[in-house]
């Protein structure tokens, strides 16, 4: 008899063991993309779970069937952000001449409130399990919706006409994104995804980069880092390719959590990730060109592809694209791909 208790003991104190330790399996594997972001921003160690985004722009531009967009997205890609997308266009103002620049006003909270709303929707809903992070325009962007387009071909003799007015113009336009940055954070968003440009050279001479603009581009993910938990700065070529990777770490000194950067290069040169991620001292997010393998290729060609990029990323890492995907990528070869690398690390172990 004291034999059975003994062995149904032992028993019990197995099964216990067990259960304790598939549980233990089990909350690693549940946890949420809030955690496994963390974790990657983490360079100490390296990382299995391998996170993974991309964006499109959605039809819904605003209101609440752009967060039930939004919603459907990020449910159906199985993504580790919520990337909600920026769509406000600043109000055109009469530029006839370069000293019409010191025309364009500070925008106030108010302005944003229709895309604040969509913030505060997407929080609401899924702020507990992943990080919202709305995207945020560069200045320069926002100066070229000031224009207009019928005016979008005299953007550059514009600026030249009359540089310190344009800088003017480019500080109360920075001043208006931080009010925005502010009031998303008050609804909700967590940190934000922002768009620098300007430094391609395509509209600006470097002169004016330097002098008029790049302190108030930087402005804004200065402010971005004062009130939000995580960022990423998106180093945006969309147009103008940079000349080589060497341009892209004039952007080192902008604090941001992570960095998403172009691929390809205008000398021909392509960027090696491992190299970037040294230089910028903060995971990349990225690999994919936008245009390539994740819009027209197969969803094989596309975990083809995710297999080079992976073998010659960084251990922490988050797969991604260098911009906004076409409208038209198939969501289910986003999941496909999604899925495929968040296991890559533990199947392809060595």
């Amino acid at each position: 008899m004291k034999k059975l208790v003994k062995s149904t003991l032992a028993v019990i104190a197995l099964a216990t063991f067990t259960s304790q330790a598939v549980n233990a399996q089990s909350s690693i594997s549940q946890k949420n993309s809030r955690e496994r972001i963390l974790q990657v921003l983490d360079q100490s160690r390296p990382n299995d779970y391998v996170p993974a985004a991309f964006f499109l722009h959605f039809e819904n531009k605003l209101g609440r069937k752009a967060v039930e967009d939004h919603k459907a997205f990020y449910r159906a890609t199985n993504m580790d952000f919520v990337k909600v997308f920026y769509e406000i266009v600043v109000p055109t103002v009469d530029i006839q001449s370069g000293k019409d620049w010191a025309k364009v006003p500070v925008y106030g909270e108010d302005f944003f409130a229709p895309q604040v709303a969509v913030i505060a929707d997407l929080a609401r809903e899924f702020g507990g399990e992943a990080f919202i992070l709305p995207t945020v325009y560069s200045p320069l962007a926002l100066a070229g919706q000031t224009l207009g387009r019928g005016q979008r071909q005299n953007f550059k003799k514009y600026i030249e006409e009359d540089p310190k007015a344009f800088g003017q113009a480019i500080k109360n336009l920075s001043l208006s994104i931080e009010n925005y940055l502010r009031a998303a954070r008050k609804a909700g968003a967590d940190g934000f995804y922002v768009s620098s440009q300007g430094g391609d050279g395509k509209s600006l001479d470097p002169k004016i980069w330097k002098e008029q603009v790049r302190q108030w581009d930087k402005h804004v993910s200065e402010v971005a880092a004062e009130i939000g938990l995580i960022n990423i700065l998106h180093i945006c070529d969309y147009g103008t390719p940079y000349q080589n990777a060497e341009a892209l770490y004039e952007y080192a000194d902008y604090p941001a959590s992570i960095i998403n950067v172009p691929l390809k290069f205008a000398d021909g040169s392509i960027l090696n990730l491992k190299e970037a991620q040294k230089r910028f001292g903060r995971p990349i997010f990225g690999g994919l060109e936008r245009l390539g393998v994740i819009a027209k290729g197969t969803i094989e060609e596309a975990k083809a592809e995710v297999d080079k990029v992976l073998e010659n990323a960084s251990p922490n890492f988050i797969l991604g694209a260098d911009c906004t995907v076409p409208g038209d990528t198939d969501w289910e070869k986003l999941r496909a791909v999604i899925d495929y690398t968040h296991t890559w690390r533990q199947t392809h172990k060595k």
